[in-house]
């Protein structure tokens, strides 16, 4: 008799660790931590009283030895630095993810006001009748003093196992997979969940990238992974046909694309698509995450010839089909 998702999970030695978190999103109101053999940790969840409490009353920290992080957004990597500072752990984590995370601490409120409201202007968010935007929230995420780097392909010897790392790409600059081969485990943080598509959004300090064509690529290369392997997510239950979520998830994307596409038959700025994409009504409130993620879909548009872009003289972007 096959066993169960819980079984084999218990026989590898993996335990899921539901921490929670604050969101606008009502379906994202936790984050997941995973445990292997009571002594290796991926991710941290957020730096706020409710985990840091979730901590103080489990009883695996002292027997920790490291720490290892899927990506550097806060509620991945939030608590890294008290891991480091008050149980003496070694933090791992990709060179790229780190330096994202130390640029965003070291920015001045007023620096990063100035960014925002370049990006937000270069999408048309300052015209008459475009939708209001508002920042999450939150503070930049505390940095470790030291990190030790995760490297694509690198193999590591921990907790009795042996993990092979891959960089992905996409729902952050160089997130971490993690996969057990042996017992068919694959810690995905973010880049592959059981159900929501990952959040893909332009980044408002590096304003030519593409970051949706390397979730796209990325994605594509993991498309035959076994079926039976089990998918420890950042947000969710674990589970199978790890490959079915990944053509949910380029379909889901590719949707998004076309309604881009299809929206910018004539000039039009990224505000004003914001409607065709997630379905708001002109002039209501968004959040900064939906103008990010609009230009990420234009960027890959233009990326791949389908899009035309070019400044107006009122500083915004406008866009249009080929």
């Amino acid at each position: 008799m096959a066993l169960s998702t819980e079984q084999r999970l218990d026989q590898a030695g993996m335990r899921r660790i539901i921490l929670p978190m604050q969101s606008d999103n009502p379906a994202l109101q936790h984050v997941n931590a995973w445990l292997a053999d009571e002594n290796i940790l991926f991710d941290t969840g957020k730096d706020d009283t409710g985990t840091r409490r979730v901590w103080d009353e489990l009883d695996c920290t002292q027997s920790l030895t490291g720490v290892y992080c899927t990506h550097a957004h806060a509620d991945h990597v939030g608590l890294a630095h008290h891991f480091e500072q008050a149980h003496r752990l070694p933090i791992y984590v990709s060179d790229a993810e780190m330096d994202i995370a130390r640029t965003a601490f070291a920015l001045t409120p007023s620096d990063a006001a100035l960014l925002r409201q370049g990006f937000l202007r270069e999408m048309g968010a300052h015209r008459s009748g475009a939708s209001p935007s508002r920042p999450l929230g939150g503070r930049a995420t505390i940095p470790t003093a030291h990190h030790r780097p995760l490297l694509e392909g690198a193999r590591l010897g921990v907790g009795g196992r042996e993990w092979l790392v891959r960089l992905g790409g996409g729902h952050s600059v160089a997130p971490a997979l993690f996969l057990d081969e042996k017992h068919g485990l694959l810690i995905t943080g973010d880049q592959i969940l059981p159900e929501m598509t990952p959040y893909v959004g332009l980044a408002i300090d590096a304003p030519d990238a593409d970051p949706l064509g390397r979730m796209l690529d990325f994605l594509r290369s993991w498309a035959d992974v076994d079926s039976a392997i089990i998918a420890l997510p950042g947000h969710g239950a674990p589970f199978q046909n790890v490959g079915d979520r990944i053509t949910g998830h380029l379909a889901s994307y590719e949707r998004r694309l076309n309604r881009a596409w299809q929206a910018a038959d004539v000039p039009i700025t990224g505000a004003g698509l914001l409607s065709a994409l997630f379905r708001v009504n002109s002039g209501q409130q968004v959040l900064d995450i939906h103008y990010a993620m609009a230009a990420a879909l234009l960027n890959h548009l233009v990326a791949t010839g389908r899009m035309q872009k070019w400044r107006d003289e009122d500083g915004a972007f406008q866009y249009q089909r080929v």
